[in-house]
């Protein structure tokens, strides 16, 4: 029944492009996806590799694929693969080839032009002295494995709670209000980035949830946190995303930066930590990405700390021009060791345990951030599901 309704849908989004070539470039952006996934399925490759996930469905749903050969859809067709980047190449909720990814297709077309307002009125607020952060990033499942983070985050409990952005599979307003009905709220507060999934359904969804559950954020999609010592920002690194690559590249537009620009001249001499959703660095932490060199431009400086979600594993960078970045992404999605980050003088700890879960044979632990400020000291301690830190630095 949904695959019929999603169908019906996407017909439906094509007919509202008006302009050929932008629906022959759609049209295109399937194609290619489908049969790069295909090649990959039938090569046995476990290379990582640039394809748009949403889109490898994308021929079924078009019924274009007449002729041509079909994915996997199920399991018992295509026994799960381990890809070099962690990712799991399999047919399981939430693996790559899992056939609920085309919500997200569906929702990017019907919301190529139609989306929420950006909002430019960013909340400041003031943090006391010593103050504990929990930092979650793409949580937002509503699956057993969100759950088991967020029980090991209350376990401690934050003075502050901050998912780092994506509700899957789409941002929509019901997933939005679900899978955070659980989302373990600060003593002081909770904040939430924008992402890319949330940006598929226009960002309304995500908006939506602003007011509902992040109030303090007074409707706007980046924020920031201060006191004596420390200048904390949020980013909204998606909504200005090229849309045609599925938000998938963090960018900022003019209106962020010059806010960016200001906010550290009015905060000059403070320590400065950084979130978003989007990377500062490719994976291996060798390359800078085109958001990094946009927010060093607008701050004019490298920031002290970066922490980001988007890649669906947990890494600690080795310092890099005073910057001390993380990847943490593993709140929630299943995911596997990442080979291609072994023995890279870039990445001083990735998670390699394996979970024992049965469901997911391959995945190792998710879990969750905590930063302890005390003055203008930091201590970071990234805890596994069952509450357990798995690797702690202080500065």
């Amino acid at each position: 029944m949904q695959l019929q309704e999603w169908q019906n849908r996407i017909q439906s989004a094509l007919g509202t492009i008006k302009d050929d070539a932008h629906r022959t470039r759609v049209l295109e952006l399937i194609r290619q996806s489908h049969q790069q996934a295909l090649d990959i399925v039938q090569s046995g490759s476990t290379r990582a590799n640039s394809i748009p996930w949403e889109f490898v469905h994308g021929l079924a749903l078009l019924d274009k694929s007449a002729g041509q050969d079909l994915l996997p859809t199920d399991s018992s067709q295509f026994p799960t693969r381990l890809m070099d980047d962690g990712t799991l190449l399999g047919c399981r909720k939430w693996e790559l080839l899992d056939p609920k990814w085309a919500e997200a297709l569906v929702q990017w077309l019907e919301h190529i032009w139609h989306r929420h307002d950006f909002i430019t009125t960013p909340a400041s607020i003031a943090l006391p002295a010593q103050v504990n952060i929990a930092i979650a990033g793409d949580w937002g499942t509503g699956d057993y494995i969100a759950q088991r983070v967020a029980t090991a985050m209350n376990q401690l409990g934050a003075d502050v709670t901050i998912h780092l952005g994506d509700v899957y599979y789409a941002g929509v307003g019901s997933d939005e209000d679900n899978d955070f009905s659980r989302w373990p709220a600060g003593h002081l507060g909770q904040f939430t980035l924008n992402s890319n999934h949330e940006m598929y359904n226009g960002a309304f969804g995500y908006f939506a949830e602003l007011s509902q559950r992040f109030p303090l954020q007074k409707g706007c999609s980046y924020f920031s946190l201060y006191n004596d010592h420390w200048l904390i920002i949020g980013l909204d690194s998606a909504y200005d995303a090229k849309t045609d690559n599925l938000y998938m590249d963090g960018a900022l537009n003019d209106s962020q930066c010059q806010w960016l620009s200001q906010l550290a001249a009015s905060h000059a001499g403070k320590r400065l930590l950084l979130l978003s959703h989007h990377q500062g660095f490719s994976m291996d932490g060798s390359q800078q990405t085109g958001l990094y060199k946009q927010v060093v431009k607008a701050l004019g400086r490298v920031p002290d700390y970066w922490y980001w979600g988007h890649l669906h594993n947990v890494i600690c960078y080795a310092e890099q021009q005073g910057l001390k970045a993380r990847c943490i992404g593993h709140g929630a999605i299943p995911y596997g060791r990442a080979s291609l980050l072994d023995n890279k003088p870039t990445v001083l700890w990735q998670e390699t345990e394996s979970a024992s879960d049965d469901g997911y044979p391959l995945r190792i632990l998710n879990g969750y951030l905590q930063l302890q400020l005390d003055g203008e000291h930091i201590a970071e301690r990234l805890y596994d599901e069952r509450g357990r830190l798995r690797w702690g630095a202080a500065d």
